[in-house]
């Protein structure tokens, strides 16, 4: 006897020691998904790359030095550089070399490389808002599945309530069968009822454990096991502000109007200054100094029509930009008022639900009072109890429905957090 005592008490302990699930709620759930989201992370590092190229095309415009060391032996030809001396070979050497010199380049006008400086800011700047963006829309995501797994929740309480009511009818058909008053037909359809109840009850569960796991991928958290908290009940929603999508394409439109400039300012001189000082000879220990200064001026005479090539490239892209402008306003007034049609049509069908659910609780009701009393049948009562379901179901959904049209509204008035307000 002892055994099954021991082994009793250690299953009591390992059902102690395992942790209460975690209490996630929808504005933790956001604020992690900011974090810990790949998408967001990844649309982060994007623009963080974005801002090492605007360094890079910077730097161009920066001081360049550097040291350079050379020594080796070299023979050379007199005659190449003008010597004549008659009776001597013109061949010299070989003999030893040696050169050490800091340099320094600085470019002292180049419009082109300003412009391209200017044009790299604002793709650095389209790419912040084009993380921005994929952060709203990772929000939006997380939003959606949550509402959706507070849906299956919804469904779970209500499908139990049921459950319980049609095991009640059982029970109440079986005594019914024992005195004489009621056929084995009734209990069949009572246990039928209750067993299409339970199995709504545990698809209702195995929904909300999926959008569980799917809201825990979305945010970026490891898979363990969550209660969510209650959705608040949506205010009225604040004024909207501008979309980052808009300004993400008015900095690409910024960007190709600059990059046209560049292409156009190729054609421009250019001036660049160079200097250096150091020490040459034939070693280390006998070199003198020497220094050279100077500056050099290009100026493109003919590229092959590289630069008008150039130039046609960036005013198609201006265009496609411009394009692509319209195309994401017109999307944005659309999602707008689509998610504002769906929000007016969801809460007045959410009324017309309650509605037809407390009549179907009513009918419900009275099916099984006339059951109850001997003058009929408990067909009534099943059927009452497949019409609460499915007018349940629906008002669950609407309220949902409904939810999600404004967590839509949100986003595409540009804030999803708005939703929580």
């Amino acid at each position: 006897m002892r055994l099954p005592f021991l082994l009793l008490t250690i299953s009591m302990s390992a059902l102690r020691a395992q942790p209460s699930p975690r209490t996630l709620g929808l504005r933790e759930a956001m604020q992690a998904a900011e974090k810990l989201s790949p998408d967001v992370q990844l649309a982060n590092l994007r623009a963080l790359e974005g801002e090492a190229v605007t360094r890079n095309v910077r730097s161009g415009y920066q001081p360049q030095a550097g040291v350079s060391i050379s020594g080796g032996y070299q023979a050379i030809n007199l005659q190449n550089i003008g010597l004549f001396l008659p009776g001597f070979s013109a061949r010299t050497g070989p003999f030893r070399t040696f050169d050490a010199r800091p340099r320094l380049t600085q470019t002292v006008i180049d419009l082109s490389l300003l412009s391209s400086i200017h044009a790299s800011r604002e793709k650095e700047r389209e790419l912040r808002f084009d993380a921005e963006t994929r952060r709203e829309a990772t929000l939006l995501a997380v939003l959606q599945i949550y509402l959706q797994a507070q849906q299956a929740e919804s469904r779970i309480r209500a499908t139990e309530a049921r459950r319980k009511t049609a095991k009640a009818v059982l029970e109440q058909a079986r005594q019914f069968e024992q005195a004489g008053t009621a056929s084995k037909l009734d209990v069949a359809r009572a246990e039928q009822q209750f067993e299409t109840e339970s199995t709504g009850v545990i698809e209702a569960r195995r929904d909300r454990s999926t959008l569980i796991t799917a809201l825990l991928r979305t945010i970026g958290m490891p898979q363990e096991d969550v209660t969510l908290e209650p959705v608040p009940q949506p205010g009225k929603l604040p004024a909207p502000v501008e979309r980052p999508e808009l300004r993400a394409i008015a900095a690409r439109i910024r960007s190709a109007a600059l990059d046209k400039q560049r292409a156009g300012r190729e054609r421009l001189p250019k001036l660049a200054f160079t200097g250096d000082y150091g020490v040459a000879g034939n070693g280390p220990d006998r070199s003198l100094s020497t220094f050279g200064i100077g500056a050099t001026l290009t100026i493109p005479i003919w590229t092959g029509g590289r630069i008008e090539a150039d130039i046609q490239g960036a005013k198609i892209r201006e265009e496609m930009a411009q394009t692509q402008r319209r195309n994401i306003e017109l999307q944005i007034a659309q999602e707008a008022r689509q998610a504002e049609i769906d929000a007016g049509a969801a809460l007045e069908a959410l009324r017309c639900a309650a509605r037809a659910a407390s009549a179907a609780r009513e009918a419900l009701e009275l099916a099984r009072l006339r059951f109850a009393s001997g003058i009929a049948t408990n067909l009534d009562t099943i059927t009452a109890q497949g019409t609460l379901a499915q007018a349940e179901d629906y008002e669950i959904r609407i309220r949902y429905d409904f939810l999600l049209a404004r967590a839509r509204l949100a986003r595409a008035r540009g804030n999803v957090y708005a939703f929580l307000e």
